[in-house]
């Protein structure tokens, strides 16, 4: 850096000071004879300029005339290019901050360029751990959709063996319930047909009862009579032989009576068995109508389990 006061006076001073010494004149000895001040591209300069200019021996007496006036011009010269000297150091200083700014300028956008690319190489590295996560996701959805393709061709098998299972359950219903109206309508007619007869024979004996009490009557009517005949046996021999008459016509009559009541008897017996035969074909029917309404709850226990299962093989929305 180019100081005040340093010119090319001095510097000639200094390098006439250094002829006389006997040593040679360079920069760093003009620079050293003028206390370590100056720039050394400015004593270089002079030192040219010195080594350049014609010795005062070889000069006319109108250049030594006019040799003031070159000094001044050459000081008024040194004096301009001092301050371009000033003027230039202070560009130069202001352009080595510059650089000095645009340096660090440089060393942080190249921090952050290292930064950036780290953060490049992370997010390289995210990607690729990400599309390999996307490639494995994707591989899952192909097996999920393969699962529930399956699913879905279980469950729509499922659906038909429901469809099916519930016509079944309908065919089981329809006949349950029509073996129901047929049993109801079979006890109803049992009942009927068993009221009636036993009704009818209810009015059979009735009958044969009223016949009995009527032939009792008759009976002690007669047997009154007979005694009655035989105080007055005397009296009524002659018609001896016509209450035997009548007494063996009551007879015939007693035995076609007795006859009617083993027929009577036999009929109750008959009707007896005909009853236990209705009583047993109910029992049968209500053995089949219990059959049928177990078929029909295991029916309903197997729709059921086919539901429970169609439900936990149904997949769920989200």
């Amino acid at each position: 850096m180019a100081r005040g006061g340093i010119n090319r006076v001095l510097v000639q001073n200094a390098y006439t000071a250094l002829l006389q010494q006997g040593r040679k004149p360079s920069i760093d000895a003009v620079r050293i004879e003028l206390g370590n001040t100056g720039s050394k591209t400015t004593i270089a300069r002079y030192l040219k300029e010195l080594q350049l200019a014609p010795s005062a021996a070889t000069l006319t007496p109108q250049e030594r005339l006019s040799a003031p006036l070159l000094a001044l011009v050459n000081s008024l010269v040194e004096l301009l290019a001092e301050e371009a000297e000033v003027t230039v150091t202070r560009v130069r200083e202001q352009f080595d901050e510059e650089r000095s700014a645009l340096r660090a300028t440089l060393s942080r956008i190249a921090s952050e360029r290292e930064q950036a690319q780290a953060q490049v190489t992370a997010l390289t590295l995210e990607l690729k751990q990400a599309q390999a996560q996307v490639h494995t996701a994707r591989t899952q959805l192909e097996d999920e959709q393969r699962r529930a393709a399956t699913l879905q061709a279980n469950v729509q098998e499922l659906v038909t063996q429901l469809a099916e299972k519930h016509t079944q359950l309908q065919t089981l219903a329809e006949a349950s319930a029509h073996a129901r109206e047929s049993l109801m309508y079979f006890r109803e007619a049992a009942k009927e047909q068993r009221d009636a007869l036993l009704n009818q024979h209810e009015q059979r004996v009735q009958q044969v009862q009223q016949q009995l009490r009527d032939l009792a009557r008759t009976l002690d009517a007669k047997q009154e009579a007979v005694i009655g005949l035989n105080r007055d046996n005397e009296r009524l021999t002659g018609e001896l032989a016509t209450t035997r008459k009548q007494a063996q016509t009551w007879e015939r009559q007693g035995a076609a009576v007795a006859r009617q009541l083993s027929d009577l008897t036999t009929e109750q017996d008959q009707l007896k068995a005909q009853v236990i035969s209705l009583s047993l074909q109910l029992d049968h029917a209500a053995a089949q109508t219990e059959r049928l309404q177990q078929v029909h709850t295991a029916t309903l226990q197997v729709n059921a389990r086919l539901q429970q299962r169609l439900s936990d093989l149904t997949p769920m929305q989200p």
